[in-house]
């Protein structure tokens, strides 16, 4: 019985859309080798070093771990623990700091970065118009320029 079983996905790094094939030991459910797909039309078989080696996160105990379910804030400064809070006392705690930087040190010590990996159009839009509109910055990044 063949233990290995080959996956295709896309390569989540970029906005390009590679698509990587991973090789998954079944025995252990662990990933052992990623590969560019010759199906993946964006790559043609090629994968650069984020997709050949920045998978290994996932077969690390060290580094995964559970998701967070609910804000946590330091309340007390940076030495404080984390407390759990309400979503809206993380909101308003988020919104009372940026406020407080803004005023202290200007909107353009603000920068907004978007992702080509989100949900499209719609959130770059409406990243660069809270940051021109809210924050009062033109300082405006996204992975798509490089």
């Amino acid at each position: 019985m063949d233990t290995y079983k080959h996956i295709d996905t896309v390569c989540p790094y970029c906005g390009t859309g590679c698509v990587i094939d991973f090789t998954v030991d079944t025995t252990n459910n662990r990933i052992i080798e990623a590969q560019g797909s010759p199906d993946g039309v964006n790559n043609d078989g090629r994968l650069c070093l984020k997709g050949l080696y920045g998978w290994d996160y996932l077969n690390d105990p060290q580094i995964l771990t559970k998701r967070l379910r609910r804000p946590l804030i330091r309340k007390h400064g940076k030495s404080s623990p984390l407390e759990e809070v309400s979503w809206d006392e993380a909101l308003r705690f988020t919104a009372d700091r940026l406020n407080s930087m803004i005023k202290l040190y200007g909107p353009d010590t603000i920068m907004v970065a978007g992702s080509a990996r989100g949900p499209g159009n719609e959130a770059a839009y409406i990243t660069q118009k809270f940051a021109r509109a809210v924050i009062g910055t033109n300082n405006v990044d996204h992975c798509a320029r490089v």
